[in-house]
């Protein structure tokens, strides 16, 4: 439940991001060709559109584990696609669960790899000993005793 709260906050948050620039149509409205929901009493759902224009959105979900307080989750599966401003089509596929939200397309920037000499390094380091440093020793010495006369 956590997971497709968080996905509706990145949503809001992408339409507030849109408001902020004050976007103001000023052709005719898109139509939509093709639209669907369903929702399903066991919190299973799937919407999906298309817009004249091209842009295209899809999702479904599910509960997994429901009934199990401490382990219910609602997963999320789903794409979109429109052309940017520049012609170049742009497509996002992403899943939302317990893992969190995960969205694969090639427009995404990507951590550059890693050296081939770092991995190396890090291979020769854990194939080394492990070396731990001796702990003292905690000896239990018996103490004098004194008697009192």
């Amino acid at each position: 439940m956590k997971t497709f709260i968080a996905l509706f906050a990145v949503v809001a948050v992408a339409s507030a991001i849109g408001d902020y620039h004050h976007y103001e149509p000023t052709g005719a409205p898109i139509k939509i060709v093709h639209s669907e929901s369903h929702h399903g009493h066991d919190g299973s759902y799937k919407f999906g559109y298309e817009s004249a224009n091209g842009i295209a959105a899809q999702e479904q979900g599910f509960v997994k584990n429901g009934g199990s307080k401490d382990h219910e989750v609602q997963v999320a599966h789903g794409s979109f696609s429109y052309t940017d401003p520049h012609g170049h089509p742009v497509s996002l596929s992403y899943v939302a669960d317990e893992h969190g939200f995960q969205p694969k397309g090639s427009h995404i920037p990507t951590p550059p790899p890693v050296p081939k000499e770092l991995i190396d390094a890090y291979a020769k380091a854990a194939s080394q000993p492990h070396y731990e440093e001796p702990q003292p020793q905690q000896h239990y010495a018996p103490q004098p005793t004194y008697k009192h006369y």
